[in-house]
């Protein structure tokens, strides 16, 4: 154990010194021409290398990220996605990582091709799953998939924009997403022949923003798609907001506008579960036709 601990610091000394004396030849002479990727164990390698020492690993790998990405020219997509991977391996819950490496990815100077564009959104969707209120995680990985992911295949191509929709909707409806997005999403349904489910996310943010220039703007883009006067769309907006606000604030004050949005008033008082199952209808005195069976012999 002693002899482990001792090679993973000798490792991570290593490694560091890498960084910190690539990264002062970067300041003294600007950008480098970069001579080989960075040395990137694989993302299920990673955590054994590491000799127990997850986030020192994960940590130095991210600095490396961070160094390569900005200090060099001529940096390869597949490059930065492999010191994401390795990264998010090491800690999972290193929430940054996700973000940068696959923004970074898509912007590398070159390598940046189809298959590092995958790496990428994969890297995102795992990102998600460990923090789901990132906004910017799931607008990244929507604008991956509906600008950058390209196919001669219209099912795929289909699947993805309607894969990167569904994030982008879901990152509008997080604290502190631009509510610009929604007009994005709103658009990309339209063309994509949704043009009622454009009209239905338009108007439930309307409900819940309290931004008066983004309201309007959403109301003139809600306008373009119904074909309607921007005055009447507005004042059936400012109706629907009222009865809106009426409901909330009558019968669940405490939650904010969006979560009564998702879970809607109170059940009515004497509510039966069973109604449930049966349809309201009661199984005990019930005198309507059932199905007869034969007896069995």
């Amino acid at each position: 154990m002693r002899f482990a601990a001792g090679l993973a610091l000798a490792l991570f000394a290593f490694v560091g010194a890498h960084v910190a004396r690539e990264a002062a030849r970067g300041s003294s002479t600007g950008k480098q021409d970069v001579v080989e990727p960075p040395y990137t164990p694989s993302a299920s390698v990673a955590p054994f290398v590491s000799f127990g020492y997850r986030e020192a690993l994960a940590d130095l790998l991210y600095i490396r990220l961070r160094g390569y990405f900005g200090n060099y020219r001529g940096t390869t997509g597949e490059s930065i996605v492999s010191l994401g991977e390795a990264t998010a391996a090491l800690d999972p819950r290193f929430q940054h990582a996700y973000y940068f490496a696959a923004n970074a990815t898509t912007a590398a100077e070159t390598g940046a091709d189809q298959q590092a564009k995958l790496r990428a959104v994969g890297l995102l969707e795992k990102g998600i799953s460990e923090f789901p209120d990132d906004w910017r995680m799931l607008h990244l990985a929507g604008q991956i998939y509906i600008q950058d992911l390209q196919s001669d295949d219209e099912g795929q191509r289909r699947a993805w924009r309607e894969r990167g929709i569904q994030l982008i909707e879901s990152a509008i409806r997080k604290p502190g997403a631009p509510v610009e997005s929604a007009m994005w999403a709103a658009a990309l349904r339209s063309r994509l022949g949704q043009k009622q489910r454009a009209i239905e996310g338009l108007r439930e943010l309307l409900l819940t923003t309290s931004d008066e220039a983004a309201r309007k703007r959403m109301i003139a883009a809600l306008a373009k798609i119904e074909d309607a006067d921007s005055a009447v769309v507005a004042a059936e907006v400012l109706e629907m907001r009222r009865k809106f606000e009426d409901e909330w604030k009558g019968t669940r004050p405490a939650v904010n506008a969006s979560m009564y949005l998702l879970i809607g008033a109170p059940l009515k008082p004497g509510f039966d579960m069973t109604d449930l199952a049966t349809g309201g209808r009661d199984l005990i005195i019930d005198t309507g036709q059932f199905e007869k069976l034969e007896p069995v012999e």
